[in-house]
């Protein structure tokens, strides 16, 4: 929970970050604000065509930047636990699975998550929060808390969605799931900016 470091920030290799969200504007941003890592995590898919690319472009600036460099993806949780990521991609570099789609159904949700939180590949669970067409009670969130201590998953606390919901924070903590920040950054002011999470913040260290 280091206020320097962020976990969560795209580029524009996808299609709906600002144009100038370059990987060179993102490490020079990083410096200028005195940020200490960041993990560029741009969305992925199967089909995606730039991996390579993006991956090198970000290895230009690894040995010369003052900022310590994670190369990685955001994949989205599918409906059946899997993320939508090679595995030869997936294996080799640092994962934050997201849900990116409503499924409307508690069970597929609450299925989806648990394997999700199973997969090795997996390092973060991006952006947690239960859709708006149903209600995760307490016990549930208990035994998410456990599958996370026990399978090693970071939760992150996202600054662009204000998540995980307070309630779940409390109890995650309580149970000992890590936390780390993620600003979700889709431009450049937003890198390292966790003005509209403090509260969150403020409550994990009330918490320990």
């Amino acid at each position: 929970m280091n206020l320097k470091e962020d976990y969560h920030v795209h580029t524009n290799y996808n299609d709906h970050s600002d144009p100038n969200l370059t990987v060179k504007n993102v490490v020079e941003e990083a410096e200028r604000k005195g940020l200490e890592i960041i993990a560029l995590t741009e969305h992925v898919r199967e089909s995606s065509k730039w991996i390579s690319e993006y991956l090198n472009e970000i290895s230009n600036y690894k040995e010369k930047s003052k900022v310590k460099l994670i190369s990685g993806f955001e994949a989205k949780i599918l409906s059946d636990g899997n993320i939508d990521c090679r595995e030869e991609v997936a294996k080799d570099y640092f994962i934050i699975a997201s849900f990116h789609t409503k499924y409307n159904d508690k069970s597929i949700w609450i299925n989806a998550l648990k394997k999700v939180i199973e997969n090795k590949y997996v390092n973060v669970i991006g952006h947690l929060a239960p859709e708006s067409s149903f209600h995760i009670h307490t016990e549930e969130i208990e035994e998410f808390a456990k599958l996370l201590s026990k399978h090693n998953k970071i939760v992150e606390l996202n600054a662009k969605y204000k998540r995980p919901p307070e309630k779940w924070v409390k109890i995650f903590i309580k149970r000992g799931v890590k936390f780390h920040l993620g600003s979700d950054a889709h431009s450049l002011c937003e890198i390292g900016n966790y003005a509209s999470i403090t509260k969150l913040i403020k409550l994990f260290f009330k918490e320990n």
